[in-house]
This record gives structure tokens, C-alpha cells and sequence, in this order.
């Protein structure tokens, strides 16, 4: 394998010596540093020869993490956008390009702890190993005597009391010197790699040791603050870390060049496939949604290879891949078949060699879900009479733990996502009683979305009671079983008030499952309202709602959609609008660039309201949405306040063509967004002959958009707000009211800003008797501030 550095020179990775003042503590730590640099160097990654498949070369991209926040859709910094994808774990703050020698801030009376942080599948693990291995080289953090590795997901390190459980050692003997070696002096020259503080149990007892590490008390003798920290996680789960470190370093993604390299390498240089796969990925909103991770790169074009150049369409897809992918080579280079795989969520149609093996996994995966846990030690296998040789089969990763007494203990890894998938097929191979009540079980567990969700891919959430399912489908549409586990998350989900993630990961797997019976169920008990406020999503959470809301827009007057402050970015924009486009009767395919989404949503589509309030889709996303709906005959409310939009003459243009082309829409709120010019609003204004409502309340509206706006206002807006536009002047007030003596022949109320109100009043009383002589109706002018009613 061949490690390169972004942003690294050749000659950058050699660290400053340790100064000549500083030497050994004695020859017991001089000899446990020279057996960790000999277990370093001959360590390697299991996943390299197992799954999941790795890339050829692995890209560590660094980012420094600064304090100042950033805004979704408002990013200078070319950097920076980069390395925002619209997911759960995107870090919403200021970054810089970091060399990895540079991670400790040279900060006096500072602990060195570095929090290092990925989306999961970016490469942490892979990146502690590393800077383990290059110390053992002597080409990285040589300041430090020894540099000590502890992967937090092992099961013996969460049962660690003291230092010497954590130390990798020859013998308890040895450990218990080291460890009080080490802690006679406070840990100093120490370096601790600690990966996957978000693997830990919420749970761990603050007064286990690595929580000591973590928060060492100060006042007790062996403290460990002088030593050095490192430790990983994804951002989701690493907020109570940010006040205790020194530095936040991001483990950056692929930006779409890199992408295309990294591709072209894994292809081996054949251009033609590179750009077949690339035309998959974009025809592919599940896929496109997250190649940019380097672990999901390597199995999205792990499929192209092993499925005849086509890829998966589903999340349930495209893990059942690579199982699949597994299997094969397990029987392939292990045993010597050439025998099909057949379909691994049917155990009866898989070969003989490798069934027993996989119904095991499967029974092993749904016990670490009962007990969320992912790693499994041998008395695990034994307690449930599972054979060891299943690690064979290449999923199930057999990793090293630390040496005891001279024996070499391991543990048993079963990636998450992995395990996910397995655990649900071993559910749908239970009865369909049994299947309920294990999914009434698992309500609460914190993994329950994510089985359900493969639950659903495999079973098109189609199981049903005996009696049941003898009955024709049109008197049951909605199995009996998943009709009461569907009406239970709805219930609990609808009651709550704030976030609600298990509404959405229903919606996802209503996606799964494709059956848009089960979506006109959900709909109807939903009254025809989808509120995921303050949920958070990303592109792929996008798809699946605007696919269900395709999926009963035949059944609906008018669906009401409020997706408020979820982190919906441009790309969820889009992935809204083409899970919309995704035709009920087209064999659930989701349009390509070559078809007009705009033509699918017309008359398909019944939504008559969308709200996005704070959700930073720029005009990126602007301009999607109008372009989408320009020709929708059922929307009526259109809700972008705080959305990062710059509205000017250059990218104005999708306002005017949804104003222009629309026909029903009646509501527009464009508050709290920039409009330097007005000039496309009004010309679109001019020709719109629904538009009854329009904000655009605190816009940086000045006099010059205010007389650009002014000609449009022809005839049918009857509520217009320019409030909290504060470099509006007397003079600008005094041309609109020029204006609407005689033009807006339905204007009944106007919102100008507070700081006119008292000095336009008598303007506006002019303008009213003139209106009243030309048979206008009286405008009511309201200055009075109301935040609350605007939004």
C-alpha cells in the first residue's frame, strides 16, 4: 500500500529529534519502545486482505478546525466548501490545510490533546495506525519516548482498570513496570493514540481509565497530564471533548477530482470504465450521496467490478453487494469453487460450503444488536455455539488485542453496517410473529433505524400473518405485522416536538421497500403533514422523503411538507427534488439529467406546501427548486426564509421563471436572505397572476430595489413585507407610495420598516384618499415589529 500525503511534501514528515536533555527514563522503557516500534512496523491493516476492500492508495487530507462558524451556502473559502457535503457530521466552522507533523499547537502550559475527527469510513482508524507506524520509522513525533495505541473498540480495553491493562505487553509482569514507569513521572514523553470514542458504551464509568486519560485529575500522584493525547471520532459524537482539547483536526473526504483519481487507479488506468462509472454514480442518487468517503469509494467500485459494471440502487443494495462479493471470493480462493453465491437473504439457496457459515454471522450480528456491541471475543462464539472458523468467510475481521502471559489474545470485528444487514435477514427469517416482537424489542435500541431499514430492503415490508396472506392483496395492502409496528413509530413520532429521527429513518424505509401502498398508509396517518423540523438530514434523507411524498401524491389534495432548520444543503436539495420526480408508475426509476424533472412533477406532484425555513440551500438549490416546480399546478406556499441566497441580476433569473411559469403558487417568503436587485422578482411580479402573498422581511432591500421592485407590482399581491430592511430611506418609501396610488389594485396590507413608520404616516394617508378616489381598496400600513409572525 502506498500512503501519500495532500498538502504533505516528501521531505515534510521527518519530526525535530528530542532535545539532547531529554533522555530514557531507564532500560525497561528503553526496550518496551523498541518492541512497539517492532509491533508497529509489522502490523498491518486486516482490512487488507479482508473486508472491507481498501483503496490502493490511501489519501490522508488534513484540516485544521478553527472557532469562527460558517454558514451553509455562504462559504468563500474554496477549501472550506469543500468540505462541506451536506451530511450529519459536517463540521460547520472555519478550516485551514494542516500537515500532519503540525497537529500540536505550540501553546506553553497546554496539554497536547488532539481530537481527531471523520465521518465514518474517512479513514481514522487507518490514520492512528499510521502515525503509530511512522514513529517506529522514526519519521514522525519523535519528541515522544514511546507511542502507545489502543483501539477503543477492543473489548479488553473497556474492561481496563488500570494503566498496565492497556499497555501491549509480553507478560502482566512487564505491564505493571511500564505502567508505573510511566506513571511516576506523569506520563511526560508519552503519546496515547486512542481510536473510536464514539465505539465506547454511553455508559463507561467515569472512573475507568480511560476516562483518566481523558480528564486527569490533577491533584493525584500518576495523573498522566503530561502525557499526550490523540484520540478519533466522528463529529456527531465528540462534543463533550471540544472544551478539553488543544486542536480539532478533520480527516477530509474526496473532492470530486480526487475521486475521479482515486477511480482511475482502482480501474487501472482504463478511461472508458472510469467515466462509465462515473455516468452510474451521477444516474445514482444513493451512491453519489457518498463516494466522497474513501472506505464507501472503495466498495461503490468494488461492485462495478464484481456486478458487470452496474451498481446497486438501495443502501440495502449495495451492503448485499458486497457480502455477496465476500462469499465468492471465500469460495473462490479458499475453496476452489466456482459455484454462484446465490441470494444471501435465502440461506436454502446458498451453497453448502458457505450456508451454515452465513446463517451463524447472521445469528451472531443480531446478537450484537440486542446487546450493541460490535467486537466478540471467543466466549461470545461459544455461548452461542458458533464455530471460530466463520472469520474465514472474510467478513467477521479477527484483530489482535494485547499480549497476555505471552499469548496473543484477539477479538472479532463485524463492521456496523455489516452487522446491520446481517442481523435483519437473520429477522426475516423468523416467523412472522416472532419478527414483531423482536422489532417491539428492539423499539428503543439505538440501531433499531438502521436493521429496520435493511429489515425493510429485503422484505419490501411485505411479510404478513398467515391467514393474512392468503387474503387478496387489495383487502390487506398493509401487512398486519409492520401495519402495527408502522403505526407505533408513527404515533410516538407525531407526538413529539423537536427532532423526530424515527419518523425519517421510517421514511427511508419506505424508500427501501419502494411500495407506495405502504406510503399512502403512513400518508393517511400523517394527515397528509410531513413535519421534520430540526431533523437532521442529509442528501440520501432527502431522496427518500421526496420520494414519498411522489408516492401519495395521487391519493392527496395537497401535502403539506415542513422541513425547517435540517441542515438541508444544496445536494439535499436536489436529492429532494429528484426523489419528487421519482414516477409512481415508472418502475420506480429516478429521472436522469436527459429528463425534464420539471415535465414529471407538472401534474404528478401534489404538494401544496414547502418550508425550508434555515436551511442553507443557496442558489444552487434555489434554482433547482424553481426550475422543478416552474410548471407544478398544486404548490401554493413557498417558505425560503434564511435560506443563504444572494438574489441579484446575475443569478436572479430562477425566480423569474418560477414566477413567470407557475400557476398556483400564492405564497412567497424570501426573508432573511440578500436581494441586491429586485429587478427579476418585479419582472416576474409583472407577468405572475397567482401571487397573493410576498416577504421579504430584514433583505438589505435599499432605495434602488425598492424602485426596481415597484414595477412589478401591477395587480394581484395583496400582503406585501419589506420590514427590517433598514437602508430603505423616506425617499424610497415615498416612490413606492408614488406608485400604488394607482397600481395594486388588491393590496390590503404593507410591512415597511419601524424606523419610517412614524415619518411615511402621513404619506401613506395621501396615498389611500388617492386610491379611494380610483377605487382601490385601502392599504392597512403596519410598522409594528413581529418576528415571529414573518417567519
Amino acid at each position: 500500500m502506498v500512503l501519500t500525503y495532500c498538502f504533505v511534501s516528501p521531505d515534510s514528515t521527518t519530526s525535530c529529534p528530542p532535545s539532547r536533555e531529554r533522555v530514557l527514563l531507564n532500560h525497561k522503557l528503553s526496550s518496551y519502545r523498541d518492541y512497539l516500534q517492532s509491533r508497529y512496523r509489522m502490523q498491518v491493516s486486516t482490512s487488507a486482505t479482508q473486508w472491507p476492500p481498501v483503496p490502493t492508495k490511501t489519501i490522508f487530507k488534513l484540516a485544521m478546525i478553527q472557532k469562527e462558524e460558517i454558514q451553509r451556502g455562504r462559504i468563500d473559502d474554496e477549501f472550506v466548501r469543500l468540505t462541506i457535503t451536506g451530511k450529519i457530521d459536517d463540521i460547520l466552522l472555519q478550516k485551514t490545510p494542516v500537515n500532519l507533523t503540525n497537529i500540536f499547537p505550540e501553546i506553553e502550559d497546554t496539554r497536547n490533546f488532539v481530537l481527531i475527527e471523520g465521518a465514518p469510513g474517512s479513514g481514522k482508524s487507518t490514520l492512528a495506525l499510521h502515525i503509530c507506524q511512522e514513529w517506529a520509522k522514526g519519521k514522525l513525533f519523535q519528541q515522544f519516548d514511546i507511542a502507545i495505541l489502543v483501539r477503543l473498540r477492543d473489548p479488553l480495553v473497556r474492561e481496563a482498570k488500570t494503566i498496565e491493562d492497556l499497555l501491549p505487553c509480553r507478560n502482566s509482569t512487564l505491564a505493571c513496570q511500564i505502567g508505573a514507569t510511566i506513571s511516576g513521572t506523569d506520563g511526560k514523553g508519552v503519546l496515547w493514540v486512542l481510536d473510536g470514542w464514539d465505539e465506547l458504551p454511553s455508559d463507561l464509568p467515569r472512573h475507568s481509565i480511560i476516562n483518566k486519560l481523558i480528564r486527569p485529575d490533577m491533584s493525584q500522584k500518576g495523573a498522566l497530564h503530561e502525557s499526550a493525547v490523540i484520540v478519533t471520532s466522528r463529529p456527531s459524537s465528540s462534543a463533550e471533548l471540544h472544551p478539553l482539547v488543544s486542536s480539532r483536526v478533520e480527516v477530509l473526504g474526496f473532492n470530486p477530482h480526487e475521486l475521479e483519481q482515486y477511480f482511475t487507479e482502482c480501474l487501472k488506468g482504463d478511461s472508458q470504465a472510469v467515466q462509465t462509472l462515473l455516468e452510474r454514480i451521477r444516474e445514482n442518487p444513493v451512491v453519489e450521496g457518498s463516494c466522497y468517503l474513501p472506505l464507501n469509494a472503495s466498495i461503490v467500485v468494488n461492485c462495478f467490478l464484481s456486478d458487470n459494471h452496474s451498481l446497486p440502487t438501495s443502501n440495502h443494495g449495495i451492503f448485499t453487494s458486497i457480502v455477496q462479493s465476500s462469499l465468492k471470493r471465500y469460495l473462490q480462493e479458499k475453496l476452489g469453487k466456482t459455484t454462484p453465491v446465490g441470494d444471501i437473504t435465502s440461506p436454502d439457496s446458498l451453497p453448502s460450503e458457505i450456508s451454515t457459515q452465513t446463517v451463524q454471522m447472521c445469528q451472531l450480528a443480531y446478537h450484537g444488536i440486542e446487546k450493541n456491541k460490535a467486537t466478540f471475543t471467543d466466549g461470545d462464539l461459544a455461548a452461542l455455539c458458533i464455530t471460530k472458523d466463520i472469520s474465514n468467510v472474510g467478513l467477521l475481521q479477527t484483530v489482535p488485542s494485547i499480549i497476555s502471559d505471552g499469548h496473543l489474545v484477539y477479538y472479532c470485528f463485524l463492521h456496523l453496517s455489516i452487522q446491520e444487514l446481517l442481523a435483519a435477514i437473520h429477522i426475516s427469517l423468523m416467523s412472522p410473529k416472532q419478527q414483531i416482537s423482536v422489532f417491539q424489542k428492539l423499539f428503543g435500541n439505538p440501531r433499531f433505524s438502521a436493521v429496520f431499514q435493511f429489515y425493510a430492503g429485503i422484505t419490501k415490508l411485505s411479510t404478513s400473518r398467515p391467514i393474512l396472506s392468503k387474503l387478496p392483496r387489495f383487502l390487506c395492502p398493509v401487512p398486519a405485522t409492520v401495519f402495527d409496528l408502522v403505526r407505533k413509530v408513527v404515533k410516538t413520532e407525531k407526538e413529539k416536538y423537536g427532532e423526530k429521527p424515527l419518523l425519517l429513518s421510517l421514511i427511508n424505509c419506505l424508500y427501501e421497500a419502494e411500495d407506495s401502498r405502504l406510503c399512502v398508509f403512513v400518508a393517511n396517518l400523517l394527515n397528509h403533514n410531513l413535519n421534520l423540523d430540526y431533523t437532521t438530514m442529509n442528501p440520501i434523507n432527502c431522496l427518500s422523503v421526496g420520494y414519498f411524498v411522489s408516492a401519495c401524491s395521487n391519493t392527496s389534495n395537497g401535502f403539506t411538507l415542513s422541513l425547517r432548520s435540517c441542515s438541508i444543503s444544496d445536494q439535499g436539495c436536489k436529492f429532494l427534488v429528484r426523489g419528487l420526480s421519482k414516477c409512481p408508475n415508472s418502475n420506480n426509476d429516478i429521472p436522469t439529467e436527459g429528463i425534464h424533472i420539471a415535465e414529471i412533477i407538472e401534474n404528478t406532484i401534489s404538494i401544496s406546501e414547502l418550508d425550508l425555513f434555515n436551511n442553507a440551500i443557496g442558489n444552487s438549490g434555489l434554482s433547482t427548486l424553481c426550475e422543478a416546480f416552474s410548471a407544478n399546478i398544486s404548490l401554493k406556499s413557498l417558505h425560503l426564509t434564511k435560506c443563504s441566497l444572494t438574489i441579484s441580476d446575475d443569478n436572479g433569473a430562477a425566480l423569474y421563471q418560477l414566477l413567470n411559469t407557475n400557476n398556483s403558487l400564492e405564497y412567497l417568503n424570501l426573508s432573511f436572505n440578500t436581494v441586491t436587485s429586485c429587478r427579476h422578482i418585479a419582472a416576474g411580479l409583472a407577468v405572475n397572476k397567482t401571487l397573493r402573498t410576498l416577504h421579504l422581511y430584514n433583505c438589505e432591500l435599499t432605495d434602488q430595489s425598492i424602485e426596481e421592485l415597484s414595477t412589478g407590482l401591477i395587480n394581484k399581491i395583496e400582503t406585501l413585507y419589506i420590514r427590517g430592511n433598514h437602508s430603505i430611506t423616506e425617499d424610497g418609501m415615498k416612490t413606492l407610495a408614488r406608485h400604488l396610488t394607482t397600481h395594486c389594485s388588491e393590496l390590503t396590507r404593507l410591512g415597511i420598516p419601524y424606523h419610517l413608520g412614524s415619518c411615511i404616516e402621513t404619506v401613506f394617508r395621501d396615498v389611500n384618499e388617492e386610491r379611494k378616489r380610483n377605487g382601490l381598496p385601502k392599504i392597512n400600513v403596519d410598522y409594528v415589529y413581529d418576528y415571529v409572525r414573518l417567519l
